[in-house]
C-alpha cells in the first residue's frame, strides 16, 4: 500500500518538475507551479525516510544503502527548489553592448566603445565607427579612424565619405 503511494508522489513530482520549466504540448503552467514539485518531493522524501528507517531498524535493509538513498533524496530536493533552479540555469545569450555605448552622451564612453569595436575587428561595427568619424569629440574621431584602419587594413583618410565608399565596396554597409 505504501509503495504505490510513494511511486505516485515521485511520478507527480517528476511531471511537475519537467512541465513547470516550460511549455509542454503548447501549454505552460502558471509560475506558482514551480514550488509544487519540491513540495510533492518533500512529502515523498519524508514518507520514504520514515519507511527506510523503519526497515533499517528492523534489520531488513542495509543501513549504509538506506542512509545513502535518503541523503541522495535530500540533494535532489535541494536541486528542485526554485531558487536553485535559477542559479543553475544556463546563462542567457551575451548581449553586445558596444553599439549602445557608441551612442552614449558621454564622449569618454563613446571613445572607449569605438576603441573596443576597432580591436574586435568585426565588420558589423563599421557603420557605427564611420558615424563616429563625425563625432564632436576629437578623441572619439581619432579612435574611430584607428579602428577603421585596423578593420580595413589600410587608411583612406579622415573623411567619413571615403570610408562609406570603402564600406560599400567591402559589403560593410547596406
Amino acid at each position: 500500500m505504501l509503495r504505490p503511494a510513494l511511486y505516485a508522489l515521485l511520478v507527480l513530482s517528476a511531471l511537475f518538475t519537467f512541465w513547470s520549466g516550460g511549455a509542454v504540448a503548447g501549454r505552460t503552467l502558471p509560475p506558482w507551479t514551480r514550488s509544487v514539485a519540491p513540495t510533492i518531493f518533500a512529502i515523498f522524501l519524508a514518507i520514504f525516510t520514515v519507511y527506510r528507517f523503519a526497515l533499517m531498524r528492523a534489520k531488513k535493509y542495509p543501513a549504509a544503502t538506506g542512509l545513502f538513498q535518503v541523503g541522495l533524496g535530500a540533494l535532489i530536493w535541494v536541486l528542485l527548489l526554485p531558487s536553485t533552479r535559477q542559479k543553475i540555469r544556463p546563462p542567457s545569450a551575451p548581449v553586445d553592448e558596444v553599439p549602445a555605448l557608441m551612442a552614449s552622451p558621454d564622449p569618454r564612453v563613446r571613445a572607449l566603445a569605438v576603441e573596443v569595436a576597432g580591436y574586435r575587428g568585426e565588420a558589423r561595427y563599421a557603420a557605427d565607427m564611420i558615424e563616429r568619424l563625425e563625432d564632436a569629440d576629437p578623441a572619439v574621431r581619432q579612435r574611430a579612424h584607428a579602428g577603421l584602419v585596423r578593420l580595413a587594413g589600410r587608411d583612406v583618410g579622415q573623411e567619413s565619405e571615403a570610408w562609406r565608399e570603402l564600406g560599400r565596396q567591402r559589403g560593410w554597409l547596406r
